[in-house]
């Protein structure tokens, strides 16, 4: 158990030498975003629906944190790189709540420019230095202190939609186009239906997998384009290359998404 200022429990453990924060922030509640706030993202119908089904059933809670030296972060987890971009973003979206969560405990980040990407600021308070880089993550990932302050962060609203906004903005429109929503080159090459759960296969295979293996999926799924049953039959080729690698959960839960009620509906 740490607390922090307010005050505010958060429960730690330890697993593997790793400090874990398993979360308290489902996708879905009272204290997640509402359904207005995700289609403020900018997404689809179908989009929203797919990638709020993967969350909630693969992704983990907002506020969900793994520590080491390069820790993990938030629903999809994030880490390194993608990890000081959502924190980048989230400062930039709301800087007041940034700074009252983490800023305090000598956090900063700088948003990054088209020639430099965003970076990271850690004080530490024994040497009395700032770290950045990797030392800096390590720093996160380790200091149980500033470990509790980064889970306590997840549970902030507007982090939560920073999180939200990165996959939206950065990891979605990269799916999209690796699945082939560009015009074919040849007209007589049918365009990748996507669907809801076609959106919801890629999105999890890029979680599980990702990306060598969101793009056999979507490589398959462009083999069966304009075929009767097609997302089915591309799912199960998908499932059945899983099971022979031996990533028998990954198969199984693409499964599930192929059989979800819950994706059955057709969305604009």
């Amino acid at each position: 158990m740490f607390t922090l200022p307010g005050p505010t429990q958060i429960v730690l453990a330890h697993e593997d030498g790793k400090l874990i924060h398993s979360g308290t922030i489902g996708i879905r509640g009272p204290c997640a975003p509402s359904r207005e706030e995700w289609l403020g993202l900018g997404l689809k119908k179908a989009q929203a629906l797919a990638l709020e089904f993967v969350l909630v059933w693969f992704g983990a809670p907002f506020d969900a944190a793994t520590g080491g030296e390069e820790p993990c972060w938030g629903t999809w987890p994030f880490s390194g790189r993608a990890f000081i971009e959502v924190l980048a973003h989230w400062k930039h979206l709301d800087a007041a709540a940034f700074n009252a969560r983490l800023g305090r405990w000598g956090v900063d980040v700088t948003l990054g420019q088209p020639a430099a990407p965003s970076s990271l600021t850690v004080i530490d308070t024994e040497q009395g230095r700032p770290l950045g880089g990797r030392e800096a993550l390590s720093l996160l990932g380790k200091d149980a202190r500033l470990f509790a302050a980064l889970a306590h962060a997840g549970r902030e609203r507007s982090a939560q939609l920073a999180q939200l906004r990165f996959i939206a903005e950065k990891t979605l429109p990269t799916l999209l186009a690796r699945a082939g929503q560009e015009p074919p080159a040849a007209e007589s090459s049918p365009e990748l239906a996507l669907t809801p759960r076609m959106l919801a296969l890629l999105l999890h295979a890029e979680l599980r997998l990702g990306f060598r293996g969101s793009a056999k999926l979507a490589a398959l799924a462009r083999e069966d384009a304009g075929r009767p049953r097609a997302e089915e039959h591309a799912a199960q080729r998908f499932a059945a290359e899983l099971y022979a690698f031996g990533r028998p959960r990954e198969a199984a839960e693409v499964r599930r998404i192929l059989y979800s009620p819950e994706l059955a509906t057709a969305l604009a």
